[in-house]
């Protein structure tokens, strides 16, 4: 499966920390743990963690929260703790797995489920929710793996997560898409303008 371009990246790092605020510390520690031995060392690099780290599983999930945080880490970690049900996903998918469609990751996804767990099924979805068609419609229509609707920031313990305001946000949104519909309609009179100049001649 094609992995997105950089223009989605600050999206799907804003995707990766809402369902990352979801999880529980034992759900965290769990992802770590089933990263494997091969990739070990690329999450301890990501988390700048020490691989002491690691073994310490009543302090580690914690940590891996604060470090995502600190180091804008979520999409890189999110990555490596899907690995593993990306790789399955892409055997079963077979010759499908360049584009799969909704009907595709809805025969497969029963499988990987069962076998790495349903909040490593959901990391993989983010990874591929912008640039395929069929994890769109996924986020989109299955509550299993909708993405938060609220931006949240993830500080510490399953318990210690800081939602951003809502209101606040709503308010960005809705000056962003008057932004861009001003842009709109500047550019219509512009090219209306040009139109006209050109009839002139």
């Amino acid at each position: 499966m094609p992995v997105s371009n950089s223009r989605d990246t600050i999206l799907i790092e804003r995707r990766y920390a809402a369902v990352f605020s979801t999880l529980t510390d034992e759900s965290i520690v769990k992802l770590a743990g089933a990263v494997e031995e091969k990739l070990r060392d690329a999450l301890a690099k990501v988390l700048a963690l020490p691989a002491g780290a690691f073994t310490e599983p009543a302090t580690l999930a914690p940590k891996i929260r604060e470090a995502m945080k600190e180091r804008r880490s979520y999409l890189d970690t999110g990555v490596l703790f899907g690995e593993g049900a990306t790789e399955r996903a892409i055997e079963l998918l077979g010759d499908q797995s360049d584009d799969p469609s909704l009907e595709d990751l809805q025969l497969v996804i029963p499988a990987l489920v069962e076998t790495f767990g349903l909040d490593a099924v959901r990391l993989m979805a983010v990874q591929y929710s912008v640039s395929l068609g069929g994890f769109r419609k996924l986020v989109l229509t299955d509550d299993r793996f909708k993405i938060p609707s609220a931006p949240v920031t993830t500080t510490r313990g399953a318990t210690g997560n800081s939602t951003v305001d809502a209101a606040a946000q709503d308010e960005k949104r809705r000056a962003r898409a008057e932004r861009k519909e001003k842009d709109r309609l500047d550019r219509a009179k512009a090219e209306a303008q040009r139109r006209a100049a050109y009839g002139r001649i």
